[in-house]
């Protein structure tokens, strides 16, 4: 590669970032007798920083397996403007503390992209939402 040649990498998908994030879960979820099913559209495309954002759902998608015993947890993104919501269902989630504890861990880096997290219980069902800006870097 010449010294001027500048290499380009392509900006992973937010489904594809959570597919790498559930592998990575899956031994968690497999003791905890639970499985991930991710329904982020798949042309979802980050404009934010991917490492940050990376390790922020990671965190999130782990607090929410630990928290998991025999269910299914379903991973969703929806986008309003530049706005991103992600959410992860669980309907099993019984110890919201805990969960707002482990979510704690990851709350100053999510301050870092403006990112804000959400918990509820909505019939029988716990949800934990992301919500951030994805902004597109370049101008």
């Amino acid at each position: 590669m010449n010294a001027g040649t500048m290499v380009v990498e392509e900006t992973k998908t937010l489904d594809q970032l959570i597919s790498l994030l559930a592998t990575g879960a899956l031994p968690t979820a497999v003791r905890r007798k639970s499985f991930i099913v991710n329904d982020v559209p798949k042309s979802f495309p980050i404009t934010t920083d991917e490492n940050t954002l990376a390790t922020i759902l990671g965190g999130m998608l782990h607090s929410v397996v630990n928290q998991s015993m025999s269910s299914c947890i379903r991973v969703a993104a929806t986008q309003s403007g530049s706005k991103v919501l992600i959410q992860m269902h669980d309907s099993s989630i019984r110890n919201v503390h805990a969960l707002i504890s482990q979510l704690q861990e990851v709350q100053p880096l999510a301050d870092t992209i403006g990112g804000l997290f959400s918990i509820g219980e909505y019939e029988k069902t716990g949800a934990v939402g992301f919500s951030f800006m994805n902004l597109n870097s370049v101008a």
